[in-house]
């Protein structure tokens, strides 16, 4: 062995780290507007709003769940991708690490 296998190598924690923030990011945007939203509810319950706003927050609660869903299909396919491109620099990597050490494929 010449010792490539210690020097040449596809590198992809960072690709982890995305996947990882976005799906955090996807609960807490829920988190937050779940607790607004009950929040909101309270206060139309309590008499201390118009009940029309009531109307009103479950039209945009509605739009809210539409377009994060949109937003969560997006982010599962853009994490399938940056699986698919981690999968590929593996292969890719050790393909280029057999090749420098003679090894062909």
């Amino acid at each position: 062995m010449n010792g490539y296998g210690d020097l040449i190598r596809f590198s992809n924690e960072n690709l982890e780290g995305i996947q990882s923030r976005t799906v955090s990011q996807q609960q807490q945007y829920t988190t937050i507007w779940d607790s607004v939203h009950q929040q909101l509810l309270g206060l139309v319950e309590q008499g201390q709003v118009d009940a029309a706003i009531g109307q009103v927050l479950e039209e945009r609660d509605q739009q809210f769940r539409r377009e994060s869903t949109g937003f969560d299909d997006s982010v599962v396919a853009q994490n399938r991708a940056i699986r698919d491109v981690q999968t590929i620099g593996n292969e890719g990597g050790a393909a280029m690490v057999r090749a420098a050490m003679g090894g062909g494929r």
